[in-house]
């Protein structure tokens, strides 16, 4: 009898738990960015900065997120860890509701450093899972520059357990097919769709932290003091063709204000594997270093630093 009252009562903690995360996933990912596409950007901004102090608003991930980074960098203060965290992540559900919905000109105008631009033309765009960058395509778009994407579908799975996460992730693939048209690239055989791409005009945007999948081939290179697994196969091209590449990545300010900057550094031309995965990892570790709740990815943190074989997929439809 006892162990049967066990049993209800870590039944009723885990539904307890369910719907908590489904609540804050209908806030985070549905009501909030609903509504920031009815009032002016610079209100939706304040809106937002100030639901990032809400406790318990997506407590989960970001507690989740910050202890991994905990393992990998000094954290002072967890409480503004987090909070910075749940910004960069509410910001860019919003930007993508505010994308699908038009009002592409309001997003825009929050970036800084889109005059270089023009550095990007019919070049490789190599950046990271960083900020709240998921306007760079679209501006891209909008200054002509032809810009391709290879992305993954989110899990069916995640349906069932987050589906309000899920929804997000299934709007961003309607963003990116819309906006890329036949230059959003599915992974599988995106490697060759790539490949050929390198000879056309057009900004390609390759994401180069995500973990490696298993069984393919990886190079590795020092980020925050530990070896880190890389995918080979686009870096692989890069250098066989020597083909000229901008380092980019979109970074929230730290004012408050939670405007974004896009920092471009180059052109480069990849000489070699080795050389570019160096000079590409350094750019990972300085911001990695500077800022660290704007990484992502920290859920993949076992994979990124550990072995290739045991790398599988992310879950987000925009990461690769």
């Amino acid at each position: 009898m006892a162990g049967a009252i066990r049993k209800l009562q870590v039944l009723h903690v885990n539904d307890r738990g369910r719907l908590s995360r489904q609540w804050t996933d209908l806030v985070a990912y549905v009501l909030l960015p609903g509504l920031s596409v009815m009032l002016p950007a610079k209100i939706s901004r304040r809106m937002l900065c100030r639901a990032s102090g809400w406790g318990w608003l997506l407590s989960n991930d970001a507690g989740q997120a910050c202890a991994l980074a905990g393992k990998h960098v000094e954290i002072a203060d967890l409480q503004r860890w987090k909070r910075r965290w749940k910004q960069v992540e509410l910001v860019d559900v919003r930007d993508l509701y505010l994308l699908l919905f038009g009002r592409a000109g309001a997003v825009a105008q929050e970036v800084d450093g889109l005059d270089d631009l023009a550095l990007c033309r019919d070049r490789v765009m190599v950046g990271m899972h960083w900020g709240p960058a998921i306007s760079i395509l679209k501006i891209l778009s909008l200054a002509g520059l032809r810009p391709a994407f290879p992305y993954r579908l989110p899990e069916p799975e995640l349906l069932r357990m987050r589906p309000f996460y899920y929804l997000f992730c299934r709007l961003a693939t309607v963003y990116l097919k819309r906006t890329l048209a036949e230059r959003a690239v599915a992974v599988g055989g995106a490697g060759r769709v790539l490949q050929s791409m390198l000879n056309e005009p057009g900004s390609i945007c390759v994401l180069m932290d995500a973990p490696p999948m298993a069984g393919r081939p990886s190079i590795r290179a020092p980020v925050l003091g530990t070896v880190a697994a890389f995918n080979a196969g686009f870096p692989s091209m890069l250098a066989e063709r020597r083909k000229e590449y901008v380092l980019y990545a979109m970074t929230l300010a730290e004012d408050g204000s939670l405007r974004k900057k896009l920092e471009l550094d180059g052109p480069f031309r990849a000489e070699n594997l080795q050389e570019f995965l160096d000079q590409y990892a350094a750019f990972l570790d300085r911001h990695l270093a500077a800022d660290s709740p704007q990484w992502r990815i920290w859920r993949a943190e076992h994979q990124f630093w550990g072995r290739p074989d045991e790398a599988a997929a992310t879950d987000s439809g925009l990461y690769q």
